[in-house]
């Protein structure tokens, strides 16, 4: 006891060392940063930002990794404890099969090699909402290593490496908020599976690592083993950044900022970071090992504690839990059951469909159901309508989906009834501005056919030549005054003009298209006849 009074002792000196080397740090960066930090991440000052990645994805499971207990969010505070989440002695895990079959999937979605054989082990920590006192994680011989992620296409791909993938259990939540003189602990989250992915530091920008958490949200949602609401914390995001010269080899000192809980936030939190070491190095000073904060209010950065040296977690082997053990059939059937990854779509999309880009197979992907919707849809239509349909349903749709709350698939515009409406504006049957007039009508509750709501509203096009020229000829023939004017000048203000005439005449349903260059037909034949 006295061993282990002494040893505490020391590591809180430790932490006072540090605490007073870092308020020199901090001091420093303020005093050197300010006209730096407005730079964001900089490109062309001769400083490259280096970025790895730690993602914590909770498991999408009924249980919690070693326990019975149900994996639940926004429930009653430790509702849903465990004994073995409590950390009650003689207690024992018992390993959850479905994590291990998400981290299986997500490890070969990613490239990773599988150990056939991984090791479970003790991390020791002393946290409030670790109550066991240790953390059941793979440091030794993780599920999987050696993978990557494949960014952008052509000239713009990069590759970004997976450093490993190992199964851990979470911890609790502490809650700072709700006292001044406590914290109080909420230990339903405590024992929740966890896929923890690892990067290397591969990343140049904010903006690139957001669009790789976004790529492995798509996979994991595909694969339905995290469903990656980083609002609720079932995927949290560390970012270690580092910077150094352009061209240099060797890494810079990192910095750890911890937990960003968005996309956005963890690209200006790169950003800011990156601008804040510049800051220090320029004014000749030395960024400090440390972990941070982000603090979305004021976009910055904030110190947490340092890391002077690495933290000893006494690491050792988990004595109650054997070697996991994978068999080249039950890795194999993992692979072959494995569904079309997000990149695999992108691709086929653009071979299928060919007015899509990359770019646009991405923004159908992002949204839930987009890619399901449009292909539905585009299955009901001739080919030369897809690029029509594809602006139809990320222009019309997805402002309607996003205000509403719900999804492509829950939208009362079925897929049948829009490429109906994609289908009456390609062929001109009625105009782009009277298809929105059709869709505003069908998501009031119109549940009639895009068709008749259009005939029912009246704006159906004049699209028939005989039709639409005895409108014009009626128009022409009410204007004799700016028709003498036309054969006077030749002044192209009058083409307009009768054109404007015409659209008023019809209340709006001639045909744009073809009715200039019938107007412009027939007060040539005029002038030709008063010649």
């Amino acid at each position: 006891v006295d061993r282990r009074i002494m040893a505490a002792l020391h590591r809180l000196a430790q932490c006072v060392g540090t605490m007073r080397s870092g308020r020199q740090s901090l001091c420093t960066t303020t005093a050197a940063s300010a006209a730096v930090f407005s730079r964001g991440d900089g490109d062309g000052d001769g400083w490259e930002v280096c970025v790895g990645l730690e993602l914590h994805a909770q498991v999408k499971a009924v249980t919690k990794a070693f326990s019975p207990a149900a994996v639940v969010f926004a429930q009653s505070p430790n509702s849903h404890v465990d004994p073995h989440d409590a950390g009650m002695p003689g207690t024992l895990p018992v390993l959850n099969r479905r994590m291990v079959e998400a981290g299986v999937s997500t490890a070969l979605a990613l490239g990773c090699s599988i150990n056939h054989r991984s090791l479970f082990d003790r991390k020791h920590y002393f946290y409030a909402d670790m109550p066991a006192g240790y953390q059941i994680t793979q440091q030794r011989v993780p599920l999987a290593h050696s993978g990557k992620v494949v960014l952008g296409h052509g000239a713009a791909e990069t590759v970004v490496g997976i450093e490993r993938l190992h199964l851990e259990h979470d911890s609790g939540k502490s809650i700072h908020t709700l006292s001044d003189k406590y914290t109080l602990v909420d230990l339903n989250r405590c024992g929740a599976g966890l896929m923890e992915i690892v990067t290397r530091p591969d990343i140049r920008s904010g903006d690139q690592a957001a669009d790789f958490v976004q790529h492995v949200m798509l996979i994991l949602s595909t694969l339905g083993t995290c469903d990656g609401n980083m609002a609720e914390g079932s995927l949290r995001v560390d970012a270690n950044v580092s910077i150094r010269p352009v061209g240099a080899t060797e890494f810079g000192t990192r910095c750890e900022v911890k937990n960003v809980s968005g996309l956005r936030f963890l690209s200006k939190a790169i950003g800011y970071e990156r601008a804040r070491q510049v800051a220090v190095l320029e004014a000749n000073g030395v960024v400090t090992a440390e972990t941070r904060g982000f603090d979305p209010s004021t976009g910055e950065t904030t110190r947490n504690r340092g890391k002077a040296g690495e933290v000893d977690y006494r690491y050792m082997p988990e004595p109650d839990l054997p070697p996991l053990v994978l068999s080249e059939v039950y890795v194999a059937t993992a692979r072959a059951e494995m569904p079309e990854l997000p990149r695999e779509t992108v691709l086929r999309l653009v071979a299928e469909y060919p007015p899509l880009t990359s770019h646009d197979a991405w923004v159908l992907l992002i949204e839930e159901g987009g890619v399901a919707y449009f292909e539905a849809a585009a299955a009901m239509l001739d080919p030369k309508h897809h690029g029509r349909l594809y602006h139809w349903v990320t222009s019309e749709l997805y402002g309607v989906v996003h205000r509403g709350g719900g999804t492509l698939l829950e939208s009362p515009i079925t897929p049948g009834r829009l490429s109906d409406l994609v289908r009456l504006v390609g062929d001109d049957f009625v105009s782009g501005v009277a298809g929105k007039q059709v869709l505003a009508a069908m998501l009031e509750g119109n549940e009639a056919s895009a068709t008749e709501v259009a005939e029912t509203l009246g704006v159906v096009q004049i699209s028939d030549d005989t039709a639409l020229e005895v409108v014009c000829r009626d128009v022409i023939a009410a204007h004799p005054t700016e028709l003498a004017e036309y054969h006077a000048t030749q002044n192209p203000k009058f083409i307009k003009f009768f054109v404007g005439q015409t659209m008023r005449a019809s209340k709006g349903s001639a045909n744009p298209k073809k009715l200039q260059p019938l107007l412009v037909k027939l007060l040539l034949a005029e002038s030709t006849q008063q010649l």
